[in-house]
């Protein structure tokens, strides 16, 4: 998958799923005291970093308007 396929496919997760497949990753971390990140290569849009850095993003674009 190309870098252009991956963001494409990251940007059409909506707000409401990236949220959520977020706020379970947070709790998974918690409770394995930072064990269960998943960091893949090639990069998966359900890793660990992927969905923190797009939630980032996205907020980022939010709140520079």
């Amino acid at each position: 998958m190309t870098t252009e396929q991956f963001e494409l496919k990251q940007s059409q997760m909506s707000n409401e799923e990236l949220a959520e497949l977020a706020r379970e990753e947070v709790s998974k971390l918690c409770k394995t005291g930072g064990r269960s990140i998943r960091m893949c290569v090639p990069p998966m849009v359900t890793d660990t970093d992927m969905l923190l850095c797009e939630l980032i993003k996205r907020f980022k674009s939010l709140t520079e308007q």
